[in-house]
């Protein structure tokens, strides 16, 4: 088991993991990155959030943003309100030809 840590960023703002967490190898840190990014990048305020991976010396292996399904997921939570305007006039389904999408 080898030691990663998970820094965050978004915006101007930096938070360093001091502890780090034990994974087997980098494919399941990098997995574990993506899940830290979508779960706080559902919020509408972390839209900028970027997960850094580390290992224990130091080296930069990855930078982590939150998937584009979690940016649609989040629209489409405030649309509750307002159903008819996600949907794909052609078919009725709600798709992202006309959901406005900003950039993550």
């Amino acid at each position: 088991m080898q030691l990663y840590f998970f820094d965050l960023r978004w915006g101007d703002e930096r938070f360093v993991d001091d502890e780090g967490i034990a994974h087997f190898d980098e494919g399941s840190a990098l997995y574990y990155a993506q899940r830290i990014a979508d779960k706080i990048g559902r919020d509408a305020g972390y839209g900028s959030l970027k997960v850094e991976v580390r290992s224990k010396r130091g080296t930069l292996l990855a930078t982590v943003v939150p998937s584009v399904g979690r940016g649609r997921e989040r629209l489409a939570l405030v649309g509750r309100r307002y159903p008819g305007l996600f949907r794909n006039p052609a078919d009725g389904a709600p798709g992202p030809a006309t959901v406005p999408m900003s950039p993550l």
